[in-house]
């Protein structure tokens, strides 16, 4: 059973839901900084850019963070660390 993960087009950014983590689609949370308006992270995953925007679990709600930069790993090639900034969604 294939699922499919949300990626909306935001304008210029993709949106990408991590809200419901899965094997391969996943991330950990390594830095909270400002009160959690800035993270570092960690995780698994295609198609992330700088500059998008990530959907992460915040207990039984989600919160949305643009990410600032994203670096890729080559092994495991799916792995990325980033820098992302808490961004209301707009209404």
């Amino acid at each position: 059973m294939s699922k499919t993960r949300k990626v909306m087009k935001n304008q210029m950014n993709n949106t990408h839901d991590y809200s419901q983590p899965e094997w391969g689609h996943n991330y950990n949370i390594l830095h909270i900084k400002d009160g959690g308006l800035s993270i570092d992270l960690a995780g698994w995953g295609r198609g992330l850019s700088d500059n998008d925007y990530i959907i992460i679990r915040n207990g039984s709600e989600t919160t949305r963070y643009q990410l600032n930069t994203v670096e890729y790993k080559s092994d495991p090639r799916d792995m990325w660390f980033a820098s992302a900034t808490f961004a209301p969604r707009e209404e």
